[in-house]
């Protein structure tokens, strides 16, 4: 199983630049950079890392098919790919926080991350790339310096429609913050839908974004991983039934504005939810805990990969070196 790691949004270019280069030192194999609101530009933001690396993949996640034409997309991917030497990826998405910024809507979803997937497939140095979308369109596009071995292009898929659409177009499929239920009904419909569009498994690697909170102090660890839960899995009921009974469900999906909250204000505290039914949620859709849990963490990790899991993506919050070393350390040689 490979391992990714995911910078939080606040990382600036010399840090990703550093935390990269550690993490490269550790045998972890790509770094993503997130694409918040109000974060920095994530292709750029990577850029002193490509020049200062040698073997670890990179790659800005999530990118909406609503704030950018697939066209500057895909000029923006080649040119972090040359940088990088062939090592660049990208994670499309739906919409996200960023559409909300831009006074966007959020129809056409899947149409949307769809074709710009295959705007981004499509661009070759040897050829004009003509695309007639029904959404985008794309004339004339021939990128002939980019020579490098192309860009592996993510899509973020969780629900049948866009893990159908997935199947057709994307590279790899990265799932978010599963559970054994939610990934094994996951790739059920992913082998599906592969079937369907004339693909195997082996065509499509599976990677799972999952949050990282392993501290030295674990009542840290709970409450960061407490005031980030409203992002875990969108806290969807369909989510939480494997784990929470009916009247849990349907609690945590009456105090969402209180989860939200939670979030924006760094907050532990989720008033009207009492701390068993958080504990489940952090215990259920993250890896927190103290050094004394990673083996635990590391036998759920194997479990999805006997699952069918190829990668993992842990996303870092505070203390991100101090992470990476505990990953490069502890996670990495034992999934090796």
């Amino acid at each position: 199983m490979r391992i990714d790691v995911i910078l939080d949004p606040t990382t600036s270019p010399w840090e990703v630049r550093d935390l990269g280069l550690l993490a490269e030192q550790y045998g972890i194999s790509a770094v993503w950079n997130s694409n918040y609101p109000s974060s920095r530009d994530p292709f750029l933001n990577l850029a002193p890392l490509a020049l200062a690396s040698s073997r670890i993949r990179m790659g800005p996640l999530v990118v909406t098919a609503y704030e950018l034409h697939p066209y500057k997309t895909a000029k923006a991917l080649a040119t972090l790919n040359e940088l990088s030497q062939g090592r660049a990826c990208l994670m499309l998405g739906g919409p996200t926080g960023v559409n909300a910024a831009m006074g966007m809507g959020t129809g056409r979803m899947v149409g949307r991350v769809r074709e710009c997937a295959e705007v981004l497939k499509g661009v070759r140095p040897d050829r004009a790339l003509n695309y007639p979308g029904k959404i985008f369109q794309v004339w004339g596009f021939r990128p002939d310096w980019a020579t490098d071995g192309p860009p592996q292009v993510y899509i973020g898929a969780n629900k049948p429609q866009m893990l159908r659409m997935a199947a057709k177009v994307a590279d790899r499929v990265m799932l978010g913050d599963p559970t054994p239920a939610v990934l094994t009904r996951a790739l059920d419909t992913l082998d599906r839908e592969l079937a369907a569009a004339g693909r195997q498994r082996a065509d499509v690697a599976v990677s799972a974004l999952i949050a990282w909170h392993v501290k030295p102090d674990r009542a840290a660890s709970s409450a960061e991983a407490r005031s980030q839960l409203a992002l875990r899995g969108m806290l969807d009921p369909w989510y939480l039934e494997s784990f929470l009974d009916a009247d849990e469900v349907a609690l945590v999906d009456a105090k969402r504005e209180a989860f939200f909250s939670a979030y924006k204000q760094g907050s532990a505290n989720v008033p009207g939810v009492p701390d068993g039914v958080l504990d489940k949620l952090v215990d259920n859709l993250t890896l927190a805990g103290d050094a004394g849990d990673i083996d635990c963490h590391v036998e759920r990790l194997k479990g999805f990969r006997a699952a069918g899991l190829d990668e993992v993506a842990l996303k870092l919050h505070g203390d991100q070196a101090d992470a990476i070393r505990l990953i490069g350390e502890r996670v990495v040689p034992a999934l090796a």
